[in-house]
Order: structure tokens, then C-alpha cells, then sequence
């Protein structure tokens, strides 16, 4: 349902922007393989979250996203780390660890970790796919609504395992168009103008300030207290975050 409502939002968003369907034809190859890596996002993040809890699983994932963003790059485009992306990122991984140490212990299980990582490892591959989709010519409304549609279709199937009657209740609908409004149809919206000028590494190592926003609000909405380890771990995140946003290297904004 997450991916369904923001697929739909996100294609409601490229046809304000002008965008037409024609327009991705040339990508349908690239573009197939994102909606894949999108579909398997989902459902190996959530996955690892069910097995080994919020905390590890999120660290894990978020936490391994710029390593193999980093890897893919060098590997794909023969276009290897400079030293300030390796700092930034070095620092922005230590720093969400330290975030996640001071959350309740977690589950170790194999399978969740390995879940965790495979999203980690999508996600990079659709930020790699939408930055040279976008740098070949396509919008990044049309790339992201492409992909996230795709992705809604691909795992339509999965409403067949479990419940699906509370999206008719009215705490279901809310829930079902927050998930897909706010956390991919605007998310995904902004990640698609950012991959316009930034490379995917850079990009997702900058989302990275989800897990720092997230404790910030844990203190001051919730009133959770997130202790000397996790305000260390806020402040390294927020430092590295500067360090890689500065990272003009890896940066090139399409024409």
C-alpha cells in the first residue's frame, strides 16, 4: 500500500511537472530493474525490521547504503571514492551507529541482518539507476514515479499474505496515505531533484539525517532520553553530513 499510494502520488507529481508517459520509453530497461530494486527494498527492510527489531535493522540498512552506493560507483562508472567522501561517509556510519547503541538492545538474527543489508544494497542500486536515468535526459519526476509504480506492481502480489482489511478502517486510510504521501510521493519527489545534481553516492549518504531527525524527535516530541552515546552519535552525523555535502568531486548537475 506504501509503494501503491506513492507511486500514484509521485505520477501525479511528473504530470503536474508536464512529464508524459512517451517520455519513457528509451529507460524502460534501467527504469524495469529500478522498479525491481525498489519492490526488494520494501520488503527486505521490512523483513529485517520484523526480525531483529527497528534499531538494528535501520542502522544496518541505512548504515550499508553508502558503502555499496560507493562500491557501485566505483565499479560501474570505473569512478572511484575521493577522500572526503570516504571521511564523510566513514564518519556518517560511525555516527549512526553510535545512534542505535543507545536504543534497546536487538535480536541478532542472521536472516533479519542479511535482510537489512539487501535493502541497504537496493537502495544504493535505485539511487544509482535514477542518477544515470537522470543524467541521460530523464526527468526526475518521471524517473522516480517510474520506478516507484513499477515497484507497487511488482509487489502487488504480497496483499495476498496477511490481512489487508485494515486499510478500510479510517486509521488504516490515514495510515496508508501518510506512508505513501509523505514517505515517498514528497521523499522520493526531493531524493529525484537532489539526484539531479549530486551523485548517488552523495545522495545517499546525505539521507543519513533521517536516523539523526528521528532521535531529535524521539527527545523532544516523545521525551525519550537518548543519552551522552546517542548525542555523540547525532553530532558525528551532523558533522559528516557537512564534510559530504561539500563533496563537489562527486557532484555534476545534468543540463
Amino acid at each position: 500500500m506504501r509503494l501503491l499510494v506513492g507511486g500514484i502520488t509521485l505520477a501525479a507529481v511528473a504530470l503536474v511537472d508536464g512529464r508524459r508517459p512517451s517520455e519513457l520509453t528509451p529507460h524502460r530497461g534501467p527504469l524495469a530493474a529500478g522498479a525491481v530494486a525498489v519492490a526488494l527494498y520494501q520488503i527486505c527492510f521490512f523483513t529485517g525490521t520484523t526480525r531483529t527489531g527497528v534499531a538494528l535493522a535501520t542502522v544496518t540498512a541505512l548504515g550499508s547504503a553508502p558503502v555499496f552506493a560507493g562500491l557501485i560507483d566505483a565499479i560501474v562508472l570505473r569512478r572511484p571514492p575521493n577522500l572526503r567522501w570516504l571521511a564523510g561517509t566513514g564518519a556518517a556510519v560511525v555516527g549512526i551507529a553510535l545512534i542505535a547503541g543507545g536504543q534497546p538492545a536487538a535480536r541478532t538474527d542472521v536472516v533479519g541482518i542479511l535482510a537489512a543489508l539487501g535493502a541497504g544494497l537496493a537502495w544504493a542500486m535505485y539511487a544509482m539507476i535514477g542518477r544515470q536515468r537522470i543524467a541521460a535526459g530523464l526527468s526526475p519526476t518521471a524517473c522516480m514515479a517510474a520506478m516507484f509504480v513499477g515497484g507497487a506492481v511488482m509487489s502487488a502480489p504480497m496483499l495476498a499474505v496477511g490481512t489487508t482489511t485494515w486499510i478500510l478502517t479510517p486509521n488504516g486510510v490515514a495510515l496508508a496515505l501518510y506512508l505513501g504521501v509523505i514517505t515517498v510521493g514528497i521523499v522520493y519527489t526531493c531524493v529525484g531533484w537532489g539526484l539531479a545534481t549530486l551523485s548517488a553516492p552523495t545522495v545517499v549518504t546525505l539521507t543519513l539525517a533521517e536516523p539523526v531527525t528521528a532521535a531529535l524527535l524521539a527527545t523532544l516530541v516523545l521525551h525519550q532520553v537518548i543519552g551522552v552515546v546517542g548525542a555523540l552519535g547525532i553530532a558525528t552525523v551532523s558533522a559528516a553530513l557537512v564534510i559530504t555535502a561539500g563533496d563537489r568531486g562527486r557532484s555534476g548537475a545534468v543540463t
